[in-house]
């Protein structure tokens, strides 16, 4: 009994440690990526030209899943539009997804990063099309 117990605590102490440690040390929306790192930075908004599709990437450095799964979920107003399940590598991993949205996509986005059903962090973000 006493066996079980230590074990019981150990298993518990293993899955605390993991969602404590597990972060996101930085996140960034961005118009294109670079030796994966962010180009630029879009901060709330995001400006495309009437007749174009605009790309936008989401960038996500985390710390302590190595050899685990995040998933990226990009929502508009409040709809999944995708779900991108991105490998963690390494205990500091620097990985991205993207999301083509064409013009009829105006208005309120969303990307979440999961892992499992923890959701790590949101980002909202407004697209926007001038009528040039």
């Amino acid at each position: 009994m006493k066996k079980l117990s230590h074990l019981l605590i150990i298993l518990s102490l293993s899955v605390y440690n993991q969602f404590v440690f597990a972060q996101v040390e930085r996140s960034q929306l961005t118009s294109s990526i670079e030796n994966r790192e962010p180009t630029d930075n879009l901060e709330g908004l995001v400006q495309g030209q009437n007749g174009e599709v605009k790309r936008v990437y989401f960038f996500t450095q985390i710390v302590g899943l190595a050899n685990q799964q995040v998933t990226h979920r990009w929502l508009y107003q409040g709809e999944e539009k995708a779900a991108v399940t991105l490998n963690i590598g390494g205990d500091n991993w620097r990985t991205y997804s993207s999301k083509s949205v064409p013009n009829y996509w105006q208005g309120k986005w969303q990307v979440q990063v999961w892992h499992g059903d923890l959701m790590l962090i949101s980002h909202h973000f407004e697209v926007s099309y001038s009528q040039s």
